[in-house]
């Protein structure tokens, strides 16, 4: 996986590639907990690419494996009970080839620290980013962190409404920072209902805004999809 903040392309598939010196690596996760360290730190209308690993590319087509989520990306200012503003500006295909319909199967921030007593925790397996197995922070984080699967509808996904290029979801922030994470892209062919055999790996240009006290002035308490409306049309 790879992040750059290098300013992206503008809206639509075809987007030239970010230039290597731009983009550094980072690890993955495929838990969430408000502990895992942010890979990067964002302003308010800051941009971002993120290049995202497929689901396959460690479990072979397991379709219970655990998205490898690239983040989370840190939003300066973003305290619990502020809303973050995110613009899907681009997505696009790791080889190149055209990317219709391509939408994260996951996007989302962190959870706050109070909701992880009410969610099951599942360790094995647990990829916790800068957290590797061995430092004296892993087993802790490992044994209270939770899969995509248990959050529900604290986090956005495919399975609610397809974010395209064009899209834009509000998130309310409830950890530091909000440490928002994405991941599991998806290039459907046409106007498929189950994409989720066509999880491929591939980048997603973001631009980030945030809104103080969102939650209070806005009543933004879950995820807030909005999908590109000539796509919704």
């Amino acid at each position: 996986m790879a992040l750059s903040l290098a300013a992206p392309a503008s809206p639509g598939w075809m987007s030239p590639t970010v230039p290597q010196h731009t983009a550094r690596a980072v690890p993955g996760h495929n838990r969430w907990h408000p502990d895992i360290p942010a890979v990067a730190e964002v302003i308010s209308g800051g941009s971002v690419r993120m290049d995202c690993q497929s689901r396959w590319d460690l479990d072979d087509r397991d379709p219970h494996a655990d998205a490898i989520l690239c983040g989370p990306l840190s939003v300066v200012g973003a305290e619990p009970g502020d809303v973050i503003v995110v613009d899907i500006l681009a997505i696009g295909r790791s080889d190149g080839r055209y990317s219709g319909a391509a939408h994260p199967g996951i996007i989302g921030c962190a959870p706050g620290a109070e909701s992880l007593r009410s969610v099951r925790a599942d360790p094995d397996g647990a990829l916790l980013g800068h957290v590797r197995p061995g430092l004296a922070a892993y087993e802790p984080v490992a044994a209270q962190a939770v899969r995509s699967v248990s959050r529900g509808h604290e986090i956005g996904g495919c399975a609610v409404a397809r974010l395209t290029a064009g899209s834009r979801i509000m998130l309310p922030v409830r950890a530091p920072g909000a440490k928002l994470s994405v991941g599991d892209l998806h290039f459907p062919a046409g106007r498929v209902t189950d994409c989720q055999e066509s999880a491929l790996a591939g980048w997603i240009d973001l631009r980030i805004n945030l809104t103080k006290r969102g939650v209070e002035r806005f009543r933004v308490t879950g995820p807030l999809l909005m999908p590109d409306p000539d796509r919704a049309a």
